[in-house]
């Protein structure tokens, strides 16, 4: 593939659009499952419309749930004979986080007609963003791009470089 036939690449070309997506009163532990399953590094959060209201991240969940406990886990280790007795407590607190709690509610989006080039910019100039959601005019998406996204047009397939 050649350097002009890469400009005219758009996001509409090169991202999935069967999203798999979460609603902000899904549990943390159900999203990171989902992570887990799907090999995501992150989801869209939407509404009952199908408009982004934020996304949400493997880095989300490991910085955000641990900052969120942080103070909790202390004072366990400080006061351990009263956690016990209050152990079900922590476990239940822990188990209704949900992804309004950890969620970024201001992600960076794109529209399908954004030009290759650019979202190879977004995914360089902002290393912790991954994925990237599609949107339409009205905030509903329409996809997704990922950093594998991004490889689409460059897979070997049998040998020969093949643009799809």
């Amino acid at each position: 593939m050649d350097k002009e036939s890469l400009s005219k690449v758009l996001a509409k070309d090169i991202m999935t659009q069967e999203v798999v997506s979460v609603k902000p009163d899904t549990p943390l532990l159900d999203v990171a499952k989902i992570l887990a399953e799907h090999n995501f590094d992150g989801v869209p959060v939407i509404d009952d419309q199908n408009h982004l209201i934020g996304l949400v991240t493997e880095y989300d969940l490991i910085n955000k749930t641990s900052a969120v406990h942080l103070p909790t886990l202390q004072i366990v280790l400080r006061n351990l004979p009263e956690f016990r007795k209050e152990e079900a407590h922590f476990q239940e607190e822990i188990l209704n986080l949900k992804v309004s709690d950890i969620m970024n509610k201001d992600p960076i989006t794109i529209t399908s007609d954004v030009p290759y080039d650019q979202v190879i910019k977004l995914f360089k100039d902002h290393h912790r963003v991954n994925p990237i959601p599609v949107v339409d005019k009205d905030k509903k998406v329409i996809g997704v791009i990922s950093r594998f996204d991004v490889l689409r047009p460059f897979h070997v397939l049998q040998g020969v470089l093949k643009y799809f």
